[in-house]
């Protein structure tokens, strides 16, 4: 039995946009599981993320993926509620690049409302989450914004991707992601600099015996 398939039906993006399909979180959830995993991987590897991120991961672990995930999700189905309504419905063909820079103006406005209405007003030590996206925040600074669309472009091509792959091609590629991801998340990474010790301006300097 011969097996052909072109370049086309290989790359194929599915379409993805309609937010009252239900099927299509499947693959969106999919990509999301996949790419966190995968981002996770560099994190620990020291390549993206910095302190800050593996800080993160040594202590939420998997709940934090969870929240993550969730987030992404909820995100798609905002943008593909805005496409749908303000693109598709005005006669427009699928076009996987306009439904990117919609999830990513949906990611920008997500991330610069959590930032001034939550990391900024909420004190620190009110809540252990917000305190580490506190200090990654002040880590990356505008940088977080743009490594934020960068992944859920990569999220996004995933799930159009998976959208046209068969359920079974899906479920075993997210259950070796899924096997992967506690080793992943309780690797160790690269831990911070120690913070040097402030010396006493009376003393730095003296080493003579005391009495």
């Amino acid at each position: 039995m011969e097996f052909k398939a072109s370049a086309d039906d290989i790359f194929r993006l599915g379409d993805i946009s309609d937010y009252t399909q239900a099927d299509d979180i499947l693959p969106i959830a999919s990509a999301t599981v996949i790419a966190i995993n995968f981002a996770t991987i560099l994190t620990r590897l020291g390549v993206i993320g910095g302190n800050s991120l593996n800080t993160y991961f040594d202590t939420f672990g998997l709940e934090g993926i969870l929240a993550n995930t969730s987030l992404i999700v909820v995100l798609f189905q905002v943008a593909r509620w805005g496409y749908t309504r303000f693109y598709k419905e005005t006669g427009h063909d699928w076009s996987p690049f306009v439904f990117v820079c919609a999830l990513i103006v949906v990611q920008l406005i997500h991330d610069v409302l959590f930032y001034y209405g939550a990391i900024n007003l909420i004190p620190s030590g009110n809540n252990e989450m917000i305190d580490a996206l506190k200090k990654y925040s002040k880590e990356h600074g505008p940088r977080a914004l743009a490594a934020h669309a960068a992944f859920l472009i990569f999220v996004g091509t995933l799930a159009m991707f998976f959208k046209e792959r068969s359920m079974i091609f899906t479920f075993i590629t997210v259950s070796i992601s899924l096997y992967i991801l506690p080793y992943a998340v309780t690797t160790f990474g690269p831990k911070p600099p120690p913070e040097k010790k402030k010396e006493n301006p009376d003393t730095a300097g003296w080493n003579g015996p005391r009495y």
